[in-house]
C-alpha cells in the first residue's frame, strides 16, 4: 500500500494492543504447572520403583530362604529318598515341591505347569513365569545325594500384593494425570494472579491517568518490602513529581493569562480610540487597524488559555441542557460561510432535523466553529466541506469533511497536542490550541472523537455525544470522578 493510499485512524483514548503473545501470568503459570507435574511425577515414580524394588527383594529373599531350607528335611536313607513329616510344602504363599534329576515330580504342591527336565536351571536366580492372569515368582536349586543323584526342589510364590498396588498406582496416577494437570494450572494461575495484582493496580492507575487529567490518582498498595510494594511507591513518588509539576504548569499559564488581559483590553480599547476620535492620517489608521486585529487574537488565545486552565483545574462547569444540536449545527454553518466564499468553497450540510442532546451549547458551538473553520482554512480553493449530523440510537453523530491539503501520517497523533499545528507554512489565526480544547470539551461530554486523514485528498472529523448526558447537570470538565 503506498503513502497516497494510506488511511490513518486515530481515536482518542487507549486502544489495547495484542502482541499475540502470552501475558505474563499465562507464562508463569504454565512454568508453574509444568514443574509441579514434572516433580510430582519424577516423586511418584521413583518412590514407587523403590518400593516395588524393595517389596520384590524382600520376596526373593524369602523365597530362597524357604526353598534352601527344605533340603534340611530331605535326606537319603537305605537307598530311598526320606522326607521329613516337618516338610511344609505349603509355607504361607509359597508353595515347595521336589523332583528327581529327569524332572518327574516327587512330592509336594504342584500350582504350575512347567515343563519338567530342561526346564530346571540352576543360576541361584529368581524368574517370572506368566501363567493364565497370573504372575509367580520360580525358584529352583539341586542337591546331590549320594547313591542317588541329585534332586530338585522348586519353590513358587505369586506376586504379592504389594507389588500389584504399585502397578495399579501407576495406572491411576496415569489415569489422573490430566486432572493434575487442570488442578495445577488452576491454583498456579490463581497465585499467580494474586501475587500481580499490586501490578495491576499499578497498570489501571497508570491507565486511569492517560485516559483523563486527574494527576491526583495513586496506587496506595499499602507498606510491604517486596519489590512490588517497592516498585509501587516509586511509582507513586513519581505521580507526585508530575503532579506538582503540571499544577505549576497550569497555575503558571493561568497567571500569566490573567496578567495579560488587562494590558491587551487597554491596547484593544485604546486602538479603537484612535480610530474613532483621532484625526490621522490612512497609513496611521492601517497601523490603529493593524494593531486592533493582532489584540483580538491575542484576547482569543488568553481567552483559550484560561478555558484551558479551568479544564485542567477542573474548575470548568457545564451548563447542560437539552438542546436542539441541528440548530446549533446550523448557526454554526451560517458564521463560516463568509469565510468560505472568499475561497469558493462551499459548506454543504446534512443535516437531519431536530436532532436533541443534553449538551453545553456554548461549548459544542465552540467545537462545531473549531472545527469548520479548520476545514475551510486548510481546504482548497473551490472545494467542499460538508456536515452530517443525525441521532443513532442513543449517540448523536457529525462527520465534517473536507477535501483540503490533510494531514500526513507522522502529524496525525499530535494534532491534539496544544500549539501543534500540523502545516507550519499557515499559520493564519491558527494558535495551535483549538483541537486540544474541541478534544477536551467532547471528553467532557462523555463522548469520543476520532479523525481519518489522506495527504492531498482531505480530512473527516468524527465525534459521538450521547443523547442523555451521564455525568449530571453542571459537571466539571476534565477532572471528573
Amino acid at each position: 500500500m503506498t503513502k497516497a493510499t494510506k488511511i490513518r485512524k486515530n481515536t482518542i483514548g487507549n486502544e489495547k494492543k495484542s502482541s499475540g503473545k502470552l501475558s505474563i501470568k499465562m507464562r508463569i503459570a504454565f512454568w508453574y504447572t509444568g514443574l509441579i507435574i514434572g516433580i510430582t511425577a519424577l516423586f511418584i515414580i521413583t518412590m514407587l520403583n523403590i518400593g516395588s524394588l524393595n517389596v520384590r527383594n524382600a520376596v526373593h529373599n524369602r523365597l530362597k530362604r524357604t526353598v534352601e531350607k527344605s533340603f534340611e528335611r530331605i535326606d537319603f536313607i537305605d537307598g530311598e529318598i526320606v522326607l521329613d513329616n516337618n516338610l511344609d510344602t505349603s509355607a504361607g504363599d509359597i508353595f515347595i515341591s521336589v523332583y528327581d534329576k529327569n524332572g518327574d515330580f516327587i512330592y509336594g504342591d504342584l500350582y504350575l505347569d512347567l515343563e519338567t527336565g530342561s526346564s530346571f536351571k540352576e543360576n541361584n536366580k529368581v524368574k517370572t513365569v506368566k501363567q493364565g492372569n497370573l504372575k509367580w515368582y520360580v525358584y529352583e536349586i539341586k542337591r546331590n545325594f549320594e547313591g542317588y543323584g541329585d534332586l530338585w526342589i522348586r519353590g513358587v510364590t505369586p506376586i504379592s500384593q504389594p507389588e500389584k498396588s504399585a502397578e495399579m498406582t501407576i495406572f491411576i496416577f496415569l489415569a489422573l494425570f490430566p486432572f493434575l494437570i487442570i488442578i495445577s494450572a488452576s491454583g498456579g494461575y490463581i497465585i499467580t494472579k494474586k501475587a500481580f495484582e499490586p501490578i495491576e493496580d499499578i497498570t489501571k492507575t497508570a491507565e486511569k491517568i492517560n485516559k483523563g487529567n486527574d494527576l491526583s490518582e495513586r496506587i496506595n498498595i499499602g507498606n510491604g518490602k517486596d519489590e512490588i510494594f517497592t516498585l509501587a511507591n516509586t511509582f507513586d513518588e513519581m505521580f507526585d513529581r508530575l503532579q506538582g509539576s503540571f499544577d505549576r504548569e497550569v497555575q503558571f499559564t493561568s497567571d500569566v493569562s490573567h496578567e495579560l488581559r488587562t494590558p491587551i483590553s487597554v491596547i484593544s480599547t485604546q486602538s479603537e480610540y484612535g480610530l474613532k476620535y483621532l484625526d490621522i492620517n490612512e497609513e496611521t489608521k492601517e497601523i490603529f487597524q493593524s494593531i486592533l486585529e493582532e489584540t483580538k487574537k491575542m484576547s482569543g488565545l488568553v481567552s483559550n488559555l484560561l478555558m484551558l486552565a479551568r479544564m485542567d483545574k477542573g474548575y470548568q462547569k457545564l451548563n447542560v441542557e437539552n438542546t436542539n444540536l441541528s440548530e446549533t449545527a446550523e448557526i454554526a454553518i451560517e458564521t463560516q460561510r463568509p469565510n468560505a466564499e472568499k475561497r469558493n468553497i462551499t459548506i454543504k450540510s446534512n443535516i437531519s432535523g431536530n436532532v436533541y442532546a443534553d449538551i453545553d451549547e456554548s461549548m459544542i458551538m465552540r467545537v462545531f466553529i473549531n472545527l469548520l473553520s479548520n476545514a475551510v482554512f486548510y481546504g482548497k480553493d473551490g472545494g467542499n466541506v460538508s456536515v452530517d449530523l443525525f441521532a443513532k440510537e442513543d449517540k448523536v453523530i457529525c462527520k465534517i469533511t473536507d477535501d483540503g491539503i490533510g494531514i500526513s501520517e507522522e502529524h496525525i497523533d499530535k494534532i491534539w497536542n496544544r500549539f501543534y499545528r500540523a502545516d507550519f507554512s499557515r499559520t493564519g489565526d491558527n494558535s495551535g490550541l483549538g483541537l486540544s480544547m474541541v478534544k477536551g470539551i467532547i471528553e467532557a461530554h462523555k463522548g469520543k472523537i476520532q479523525v481519518q486523514s489522506e495527504l492531498h485528498k482531505g480530512t473527516v472529523f468524527t465525534f459521538e455525544l450521547p443523547v442523555v448526558f451521564s455525568g449530571g447537570n453542571g459537571g466539571s470538565m476534565y477532572n471528573e470522578k
